[in-house]
């Protein structure tokens, strides 16, 4: 088989480029990984690239290997580090696969992974096309692996242009269209079954079976020619690639009917065969002209001429059969083998640099889930925690339970004194007090971060709006508004969130002013705290046996109860819960994308369902208590003949309230702190994200600029205005004086005379004798304004800075004013004497004394520029 007409596709050529800068900052910005823990991948990564597709791979399996594992690595980040416009912002430049070096002017440049992807892929598949052309075609083992390759091509280019391409939505350069592709994978199958065609000739395969797949290998070659032919791509192809197509579509044809016409002849049906044989000689010839140099037929058909020659013997001197027409004969029936191997990614073996890292769809779902689970979390704690206040207040209205302890109406109720004990516990009011100055400089802090990523923003975003109309639509780049309106919303929403918490941080504030005097007093010894609360009469004693003290001691247990179950019930909102990723991987895997909602929403009521049927149990248990408790609380003032409060009981009900004050203050202070050291690493994330764009952006603002900058200085020149009217009616410089009439002679000897220097100058020329050293010029004889050129063919250029040739200058050349040389005065020459007819116009130009001689051609003054 020969080789040399199998055609392989050349690989598209591109730069380095640099993925260690840009990567590991948007790994710091949207992911909690450290970004230092992917270092040694993204170096890994950056090799891979460089070996794969900057340099040419080795054409073996090996290589072939590499390339396939740049590609599933490409594949495999795609949803985890978006490279994109508005994400990671890397340029990946490729030239056309069919233009020649780097330096061709097809090639095209975006920021798209999946742009790299195509690439990549377009790679995969040419460096398949050149194993196959590689192989030892004399050898089984070469054959089987040269139709193996040329099949996974055509399947590569079939997968690129199906699978990959259509979501790209462009064709940047012609190689990568859909018209490409097509003709691409369609000739790579022709190929595979050109391959099998010649290992059934070889292994000597029965002859009908041969028909079929020469049969089937000459429509695969004429659809490949089909596709080649398209208008679009028609002027892409390598040289001499049309003709071998071509040549190959009616070749093959040829060796079916050769075949064919061996199988008539074997059954004795020699018209048949030599109808069958013509053809096919007829075939092979116009093969052979198709294909011009680039194509020969080959030893498929090398008996042909004999077979033809030897059944038209026998035909002709034995059996006289009747050779039909061509056209009534049954065509020959097809047989395909070769089959587009479909593309696999990843491969089998391929391991994943950044296994460790959460795809993007998933780190997006992740972020929702979140978002609702602490909704969720937030919605419950605020039912117990609201609650539990309202119980608080009307516990506190009522002096309980300190009215049912304050038995003698002087010592401190055990209450009051565990609530004081409590207090003191937790540092009093100064560590209330140190706990609600930091959260101002918490709130300062973000609020800056989130300020100065809006000034970042705005500026970038005015500077883009300054440029597009500065220079219209020579400013070819989406906007910035269009790029970062994601970024904004998430602004404008971390904005609000900000707004919130500085609403709840003054509500704190107020409540803390409220009921600091009665924290003061309860962070007070026991004694002092004692010796504070005002002492009460006689008759607010309390009769300890009375069927309502009774019955309040009971209820105020049920109180302790239910508050304990509610700080159970606490935990158990706060406690982590089962991992959601591996359900939103599967969905990604099967899915394609994350039904985040469903899944999210089936989750949270598996984790907290149960917990919130539990808190809305303890709400409706705490209004049944509560009605108990007034009912009692009506009793027990009726026993005690109560009728007002005294200024103990006041006391005893602000301490109280003060207590549940500082608690619920303590708790929101804690969590207020949490909350906005949380959200600093969030608004920095942000900050970077958009440091980096603004960064991208200016890289590409400098890029831009400095091409339209070429353009405009290449851009010709404006013609000069026309000179202003007033300026018209202006003294002009005299014409220049047209150059002598004189009639044709011959062309001067070739040796020029000697100088004389009483000899006339040469007629034709504005050459002037210089005077003797140390004598002035000649008065009234300005030099020529201009000149013309020489007639002798010496170059005219301008004079020389100062002074006179040393020797006379050939003639016809110009030869300068001498130096120290002065212009004309104001009112011009005096008039000098001359021979004959004054000239026309110009400076004064005396004949020759002997008259003129034999003349040259006139002279035609060259064109103006």
């Amino acid at each position: 088989m020969a080789a040399q007409y199998l055609v392989s596709v050349p690989a598209k050529a591109t730069k380095s480029v640099d993925f260690t800068d840009k990567l590991p900052r948007f790994i710091a910005n949207n992911y909690e990984e450290e970004a230092g823990t992917f270092r040694d991948a993204i170096k890994e990564l950056n090799v891979l690239r460089e070996s794969t597709v900057v340099k040419s791979p080795d054409k073996h399996e090996t290589g072939l290997d590499l390339i396939i594992r740049y590609h599933d690595q490409l594949a495999a980040i795609e949803n985890k580090l978006p490279i994109s416009e508005s994400q990671i912002h890397i340029k990946f430049n490729w030239h056309d696969a069919f233009s020649t070096g780097l330096l061709s002017s097809k090639n095209a440049s975006m920021v798209s992974g999946l742009y790299e992807r195509c690439c990549v892929l377009f790679n995969i598949g040419a460096l398949q096309s050149q194993i196959a052309k590689s192989q030892n075609f004399d050898s089984d083992e070469g054959l089987k692996a040269a139709a193996k390759h040329f099949q996974g091509a055509a399947g590569t280019y079939q997968h690129l242009r199906e699978q990959v391409f259509a979501h790209l939505q462009s064709s940047p350069t012609p190689d990568l269209s859909a018209e490409s592709l097509t003709a691409l994978a369609t000739l790579m199958l022709a190929q595979a079954q050109e391959v099998c065609v010649f290992k059934a000739y070889k292994d000597k395969i029965k002859t009908h079976v041969i028909v079929k797949l020469a049969m089937q290998c000459s429509d695969l070659y004429s659809e490949a020619l089909s596709n080649m032919m398209v208008g679009s791509v028609r002027g892409q192809w390598e040289k001499g690639w049309l003709a071998i197509v071509s040549g190959k579509s009616q070749y093959f044809h040829g060796v079916a009917q050769h075949h064919l016409g061996l199988v008539a002849q074997s059954n004795k049906s020699f018209g048949e065969a030599v109808a069958r044989m013509k053809k096919a000689s007829d075939l092979v010839r116009e093969a052979d002209r198709r294909g011009e140099v680039f194509f020969k037929p080959y030893e498929l058909t090398s008996s042909l001429k004999k077979d033809l020659e030897a059944v038209e013997k026998d035909n002709n001197f034995i059996y006289n059969d009747r050779v039909p027409d061509f056209g009534t004969l049954e065509p020959p029936g097809k047989a395909s083998i070769a089959k587009a191997i479909q593309f696999q990614s990843p491969a089998s073996n391929f391991l994943d640099l950044f296994a460790n890292l959460v795809p993007l769809p998933v780190s997006r779902a992740m972020s929702n889930y979140n978002g609702k689970k602490d909704a969720l979390v937030n919605e419950e704690l605020e039912k117990l925690r609201n609650a539990t206040s309202s119980l608080n207040e009307n516990l506190a209205s009522k002096n309980l339970p300190a009215a049912i302890e304050d038995t003698g109406g002087n010592a401190v109720p055990d209450s009051i004194k565990e609530k004081s004990q409590g207090i003191r516990e937790q540092g009093g009011i100064q560590s209330l007090e140190d706990k609600l100055y930091s959260l101002p400089e918490l709130l300062t802090r973000n609020r800056e971060i989130l300020d100065e990523t809006q000034r970042m923003l705005d500026e970038e975003e005015r500077d883009d709006t300054a440029l597009k109309e500065r220079f219209g639509s020579k400013w070819k780049r989406t906007t910035s508004n269009e790029l970062t309106q994601s970024i904004r919303n998430d602004v404008v929403k971390f904005q609000g969130i900000i707004e919130s918490a500085t609403k709840a941080d003054s509500t704190v504030r107020e409540k803390f002013e409220t009921h600091r005097p009665a924290m003061v007093t309860l962070t007070k010894s026991e004694t002092d705290l004692e010796a504070s609360l005002p002492k009460a009469g006689a008759m607010a004693a309390v009769k300890a046996g009375s069927p309502s003290v009774q019955e309040l001691r009971s209820l105020m247990e049920d109180v302790k109860t239910i508050k304990a179950e509610r700080e159970v019930l606490e935990q158990q909102l706060k406690r982590p819960i089962a991992d959601i990723i591996p359900k939103f991987l599967q969905s990604l895997k099967e899915l394609g994308d994350v039904d985040e909602e469903a899944i999210s929403e089936a989750h949270l009521r598996t984790e907290y369902g149960k917990i919130q049927e539990q808190v809305a149990e303890s709400v409706e248990r705490q209004e049944v208590l509560e009605r108990k408790i007034n009912a009692a609380y009506v009793q027990f003032q009726q026993e005690t003949e109560q009728r007002g409060v005294s200024e103990r009981d006041q006391m005893l009900k602000d301490l109280a309230a003060g207590f549940d004050a500082y608690m619920e203050l303590s708790n929101n202070l804690a969590e207020g702190s949490k909350f906005y050291n949380d959200l600093t690493p969030l608004l920095v994330k942000i900050q970077g994200k958009v440091s980096d764009f603004v960064y991208a952006r200016t890289t590409e603002k400098d890029d831009l600029l400095k091409d339209l900058q070429r353009n405009i200085a290449s851009t010709p020149s404006q013609p000069a205005p026309p000179v202003p009217q007033y300026q018209q009616g202006k003294e002009q410089p005299p014409a220049r004086p047209p150059p002598p009439a004189v009639q044709q002679s011959q062309p001067p000897p070739p040796s020029q005379p000697s100088h004389n220097p009483s000899a006339p100058p040469p007629q034709g020329s504005y050459y002037q004798q210089p005077p003797p050293q140390g004598q002035p010029p000649p008065q009234g004889q300005p030099p020529p304004q201009g000149g013309y050129a020489p007639p002798y063919g010496y170059a005219q250029g301008p004079p020389p800075p100062h002074g006179y040739y040393q020797q006379a200058p050939p003639p016809g050349a110009y030869a300068p004013p001498p130096q120290g040389y002065h212009p004309p005065p104001p009112h011009g020459y005096a008039p000098q004497p001359y021979y004959g007819a004054p000239p026309p116009q110009g400076y004064y130009q005396p004949p020759p004394p002997h008259g003129y001689g034999q003349q040259q051609q006139p002279y035609q003054p060259p064109p103006r520029r």
